[in-house]
């Protein structure tokens, strides 16, 4: 039996779901980290003097550090081991965070928010290839689909976190807090989650080591034949080039299309539609500060509802066809908010809707990533498409705040995002034809190879002894 084959056959184990869930919690941390850093802008303004466009640095160059933390990450998690690049990029975002509480200028501020969001950005990619690395290939979408709603979930408690010590006690008190507390997760991390076997075995360790990690799964491996495996050829390949390979170009692609996309689409409903509900009629409904941040939380809920619920649909459906029907439920929603002329009520109950789509579209493009690359280079292929989602995001931010400037109004902005969602619904389309494609390719070469292993089976010497 072949190690993967092991990992497949096996039922869930109760190590296996404390992985999973240590896992979502670090996320829901990552999750936290990026909404209270942005409520802590204003503060900044009103205590510093902060200029808007001090405030786009900070966001811009941390989003860059993000994506840089996620290309590197990839790589040395695929060659040294999943859980301390994990680890490591945890400790540095979560202790950088907290650092943020002792900045005395925006100066100061800015460098410790580029070191932390370098390790933020190594954290999601690694996070979710652990996940993949120890779930069976029946369940990998749904459990990365789970754990990655960690994320959304992180948002709301952020929210309100900020909302609670902000007024009593300060942005200061709130950062360390927020930065201190995710890291009481370490120390379970560290005792509960095993090393995934590919990566042991990768890196040369001993057998007993692998068959340790083996028994997280539970249930007798000693039929698992860790000697073939730890002998493939393909493992000495480099990361970048079996992601990169004539084989799996086209679907890189695709993935990394997606990817710019749908976390490019997150970041300007997030950034610029509360603008853009606070606008005086006539180009816009004029709500408050109060109305559009309950619109806000709505958007919140809904994508932790959207993420929650994906991770179940993925468990019994296509994930491509999930990907095309979130798609078409985002651009239904989007075409509500152009057509109708909908009040707060209405703004609050569509927007919800529309977001349990637009929530789900990054969560199934990670899934997709960590099925598409083969385990010896999951972290480095995962690793790059959160790259293009953070360049993405760089990207959407910029272009949407020149349609704000531009005199965009929320129907015309939503009226221009149904194009880029129409593409995105394009490329789940291709990337599942682009798999069924290899998918009969393999198939072929595997028919063509097995009688001539065959026949040289049946020429070797021991079998005339």
């Amino acid at each position: 039996m072949s190690l993967q084959q092991f990992l497949d056959h096996a039922p869930l184990s109760r190590r296996q779901r404390i992985i999973f869930f240590l896992t979502f919690l670090v996320l829901v941390a990552d999750g936290m980290d990026v909404a209270i850093v942005g409520l802590v802008f204003p503060r900044l303004i009103a205590e510093w003097g902060v200029t808007i466009g001090q405030v786009t640095l900070t966001v811009t160059v941390g989003i860059l550090a993000m994506a840089v933390g996620a290309i590197v990450s990839g790589p040395i998690a695929d060659r040294w081991g999943r859980k301390p690049v994990l680890i490591a990029g945890f400790l540095i975002f979560t202790l950088g965070t907290a650092a943020l509480g002792l900045s005395s200028s925006i100066d100061v501020f800015i460098v410790v928010r580029i070191l932390s969001c370098l390790g933020l950005g190594a954290v999601t990619p690694v996070a979710m290839t652990i996940v993949a690395d120890w779930a069976p290939a029946a369940r990998r979408a749904q459990m990365v689909a789970l754990t990655f709603s960690g994320v959304a979930l992180g948002t709301i408690v952020g929210a309100y976190l900020a909302a609670t010590l902000i007024p009593s006690f300060g942005w200061q008190t709130m950062v360390i807090v927020a930065g201190l507390l995710p890291v009481l997760v370490v120390p379970f991390y560290l005792r509960l989650v095993a090393e995934p076997p590919v990566t042991l075995l990768k890196r040369g360790r001993p057998e007993p080591e692998v068959r340790r990690s083996l028994a997280v799964v539970g249930g007798d491996s000693s039929d698992v034949d860790l000697s073939r495996a730890a002998a493939d050829p393909r493992l000495e390949k480099t990361p970048f080039a079996t992601v990169l390979s004539r084989t799996l170009v086209l679907t890189t692609g695709l993935i990394w299309l997606l990817a710019f996309i749908t976390q490019g689409l997150i970041i300007v409903v997030l950034q610029y539609m509360p603008i853009l509900l606070q606008r005086p009629q006539p180009g816009g409904p004029g709500l408050d500060t109060a109305q559009s941040g309950l619109i806000m939380a709505m958007w919140g809920w809904g994508s932790l509802a959207g993420q929650i619920s994906v991770s179940f649909v993925l468990k019994r459906l296509d994930r491509f066809l999930t990907g095309v029907i979130a798609a078409v439920w985002t651009i239904a929603g989007l075409a509500v908010v152009v057509t109708c002329n909908l009040g707060f009520a209405g703004l609050m109950v569509v927007l919800l809707v529309t977001a349990i789509g637009a929530a789900s579209l990054p969560t199934i493009t990670n899934a997709i990533g960590t099925i598409a690359y083969p385990d010896r280079a999951r972290a480095t292929g995962v690793g790059a498409s959160s790259f293009m989602g953070r360049i993405g995001s760089v990207a959407s931010g910029l272009a949407g705040g020149l349609l704000i400037a531009a005199g965009f109004t929320l129907p015309a902005l939503f009226a221009a995002l149904t194009v880029p969602v129409l593409v995105v619904g394009g490329a789940f389309i291709g990337l599942r034809a682009e798999t069924r494609r290899r998918t009969r390719a393999s198939a072929a070469a595997a028919e063509s190879v097995s009688p001539v292993v065959a026949t040289v089976d049946a020429l070797r010497p021991e079998r005339f002894s």
